[in-house]
């Protein structure tokens, strides 16, 4: 962690008896709890705890560093352990997100257990706000009184994917399937390429990519074999059990490539890899982007689509967080097909709901020098024991060369390797402060962790509430 800001130095000076309740004092054993009944900050009782949480000049949090977009760290101040607890498990159990949780197969020829499929499924992290949408079962049906699917509550995944001969018959059934789905309302990674191919001219147009296409439907006969009249001119006969073109598929085949003014070669360029590799069977990866969003009802317009970070899993649309995520491999023939549903949910259900991958937090330590220490030894000290927490700044008391000083306590690791050294040993302090808290969260990408910590705060703010309000409603009258 890079340098923060020094704390106040008044609470390095403080005697035990400042801290709220006791101290956590470490030893060469390990960290032992002293109470200190007496102490000032300790709550006589739960009003006097809570009016100290609305005072603003106790209660303190603050970002200390913010590594990368889905990571942040932050401490709080001023609270009992009990409330960052209960923050940190807000976070990672009662933040609702949403995730596939009713999975429809219709048709699974794959070597993976369609419960085992579903279980991959569920596990996809999906870009979307789960705040936009309402709880499952809000809206129940008229007739049986069944929770409803409806465009507030449920968003609509399929997929449909097919393992062709080889890499040049992958292409094709590919292709295929994206103009089936397409026909349905479908949208798929290849509608944000496409957007993106437009706009960079790749094929160099709609026009010659036309007579490029052409030329390769009119290679396709209708019984599914390659006549040679595009392409390489080679003749290669498919498997018609694998993939048959009709009339009608080859139309459709002819239409996605002048929709993406390109060749075969640029859906292949924005499709899952394949393996071919010699004298063995031909492999397809069936990956996160494979999964093909069915907007229903307004969502197309909640949530539209967008010609930016395609493949780096930010885009437009409702579409998997990470699209490089491996659900399955296929071999040549083999099928999935399918329909997955996600529901809001929490990670109290499920661990797939879970908006945070680590969400953390330990004690502030407070390091105190009780005995000056100089020259060799303040060099093993900061260079040795605990790298970045202790310095040596010059100086003349004694004619002494270096003094060693506290530099920044958040990086220490609360390590007892100075206990070593029989002379450090007493000149060094470590304690811990038990109602400053330092919080690491890590999202997994659906939320910022900051609004993760905002959610987390307005539901544990629900939680008083409604403890306040049974408290209120069984007190007796005028009490």
């Amino acid at each position: 962690m890079p340098p923060v800001p020094e704390p106040n130095p008044s609470s390095s000076s403080s005697s035990s008896s400042s801290f709220a309740g006791g101290i956590y004092d470490v030893n060469e054993s390990g960290i032992e709890f002293h109470h200190v009944p007496g102490g000032p900050s300790t709550p006589a009782n739960g009003t006097e705890f809570l009016a100290r949480l609305r005072d603003g000049n106790n209660l303190r949090l603050r970002v200390l560093d913010r590594p990368t977009k889905d990571e942040l760290v932050f401490e709080l101040i001023g609270v009992d352990v009990s409330f960052a607890n209960a923050l940190r498990r807000i976070m990672i159990s009662e933040v609702p997100t949403m995730a596939l949780e009713h999975v429809y197969m219709w048709n699974n020829t794959s070597v993976i257990h369609d419960e085992v499929l579903a279980h991959r499924l569920g596990l996809i992290p999906l870009n979307v706000d789960p705040r936009l949408f309402d709880e499952y079962g809000i809206d129940v049906d008229e007739e049986d009184g069944s929770p409803a699917s409806t465009d507030r509550n449920t968003v609509v995944f399929k997929l449909d994917v097919v393992c062709g001969r080889d890499a040049a018959d992958d292409i094709r059934c590919r292709t295929r399937t994206v103009a089936k789905l397409r026909g349905e309302g479908l949208v798929s990674g290849y509608d944000v390429a496409e957007a993106q191919m437009r706009r960079n001219n790749v094929g160099g147009g709609g026009g010659s990519s036309s007579s490029s296409s052409s030329s390769s439907v009119g290679a396709l006969r209708d019984d599914g074999h390659d006549r040679g009249g595009g392409g390489d001119g080679k003749v290669e006969d498919r498997d018609p059990s694998v993939m048959d073109l009709s009339a009608a598929d080859s139309a459709a085949y002819a239409a996605v490539f002048d929709a993406t003014a390109s060749t075969s070669n640029a859906i292949a360029n924005n499709a899952p890899p394949v393996i071919d590799a010699p004298h063995r069977p031909f492999t397809r990866h069936v990956y996160a982007r494979d999964l093909l969003w069915s907007p229903q009802g307004d969502q197309l317009s909640r949530f539209p689509l967008h010609s930016t970070g395609v493949g780096s899993g930010v885009g437009g649309g409702i579409r998997p967080l990470h699209e490089d995520v491996l659900i399955a491999k296929l071999r040549p023939g083999q099928v999935i097909e399918l329909e997955a549903h996600a529901r809001k949910g929490v990670g109290r259900d499920h661990a797939k709901f879970s908006p945070v991958a680590t969400a953390s937090y330990r004690l502030m330590p407070r390091i105190e020098i009780v005995r000056p220490i100089y020259d060799d030894l303040a060099d093993e000290l900061a260079n040795w024991f605990e790298p970045g927490v202790f310095r040596c700044v010059p100086t003349n008391e004694g004619g002494h060369r270096v003094k060693a000083e506290v530099s920044n306590p958040y990086a220490c690791t609360m390590s007892r390797n100075y206990m070593r050294n029989p002379i450090l040993k007493d000149s060094v302090r470590i304690t811990r402060v038990p109602d400053h808290f330092i919080f690491s969260v890590e999202s997994v990408g659906m939320m910022e962790p900051a609004v993760i910590v905002a959610e987390a705060l307005k539901i544990l703010k629900g939680k008083c509430e409604r403890v306040r309000g049974l408290a209120d409603d069984a007190s007796p009258a005028g009490e």
